[in-house]
């Protein structure tokens, strides 16, 4: 097996941008070679060191001129808003992870790949027919294509459970509610926003905010069937990190709560190990900080109105679970 290292070169260093490079740093199949991002380095360097939910970084950090010293590892810096202006083919990159949130078609990343980087992965839902891929799910089917979306951090959690749950019960329709930490879009404060959502000028620490959530579109990419009987809100809670999904999901048939959840502790053991977990814990949201998996499936929360009215919660940290899925998704392209 050969020993080379996946080059990778992170385009928009924010929550998942660093979260992914936190998890880069500990795997060896990686080199981080290139960070891109519209604000100081001495700024990228301080909040890849020191984060108020993952904590401090262990290891040593340091800027010298537009590199970033990480122990002995030699990071080209960027503050460039074109990426057809980077001049990123020295850097021999393999996969640039595109957590911009800007760049959302093929085309706007063919720049990356006219200047030298092998292969795209875009961290979110994409806006044109750019194929999405979520680990556990289809990414088997990958077609060796340069440019990918890993769709969102809701997909990945929601997806693999009705990959489950339809395969074995059948899904009629479902509504999915996501309580979701707040994230960096919305205001600390009241205050002007440039959403189309007027909620979003209220304070992310103060309310209950719900808000409407592309889930469903995007769990609909994977279930063509559904398109028109899916609905997701996100209601965004005050607090910084992690998010519980409740999927009430009508199945077609008649079952019982005890059939569910065997069938889905026996699926997540075999088939999405190390995707998604299962719990019996009572545990609450900070205890699923920093987990790595897309989802941990809440069994006691499971519940069947009817016998076809099927609830089941489970747990996310939306930010470092996701980008852990996205940075696997780099070995399965690279």
């Amino acid at each position: 097996m050969s020993s080379k290292k996946i080059r990778i070169f992170i385009n928009g260093f924010g929550r998942i941008g660093r979260s992914a490079a936190r998890i880069i740093l500990e795997d060896g199949s990686f080199e981080l070679v290139g960070i891109n991002d519209l604000y100081s380095y001495k700024q990228m360097a301080y909040l890849l060191k020191y984060d108020s939910i993952y904590g401090t970084l262990d290891h040593d950090i340091s800027l010298k001129e537009e590199r970033l010293l990480i122990d002995d590892q030699i990071v080209k810096l960027f503050t460039e808003p074109d990426p057809g202006n980077m001049d990123i083919k020295s850097l021999n990159v393999d996969v640039v992870l595109q957590c911009s949130g800007i760049f959302l078609t093929t085309e706007s990343n063919l720049p990356l790949i006219e200047n030298g980087a092998k292969r795209v992965i875009i961290s979110t839902p994409v806006i044109d027919d750019t194929p999405t891929y979520i680990l556990g799910v289809n990414h088997k089917e990958y077609k060796q294509e340069t440019i990918i979306s890993n769709s969102s951090c809701s997909a990945n959690a929601i997806v693999p459970i009705f990959q489950i749950i339809d395969k074995h019960f059948g899904i009629e329709g479902a509504m999915m509610s996501m309580y979701h930490s707040y994230t960096s879009y919305q205001n600390l404060l009241d205050g002007k926003h440039y959403s189309k959502d007027i909620r979003r000028t209220r304070s992310a620490t103060q309310n209950i905010i719900p808000l409407m959530s592309s889930a469903a579109e995007a769990t609909a990419y994977f279930f063509p069937h559904l398109k028109e009987k899916l609905y997701a809100k996100s209601i965004r809670v005050p607090i910084p990190s992690t998010t519980l999904y409740d999927l009430s999901i009508k199945l077609n048939g008649s079952y019982t709560r005890e059939e569910v959840n065997q069938r889905l502790e026996v699926e997540v053991k075999s088939l999405y190990k190390n995707i998604l977990d299962t719990t019996n814990t009572p545990n609450e949201s900070n205890d699923y900080i920093q987990n790595p998996h897309s989802a941990v499936i809440n069994l006691p929360f499971t519940s069947l109105v009817g016998g076809n009215l099927l609830r089941v919660s489970a747990w996310q940290d939306n930010e470092y679970g996701y980008a852990k899925r996205l940075v696997d998704m780099a070995k399965v392209i690279a």
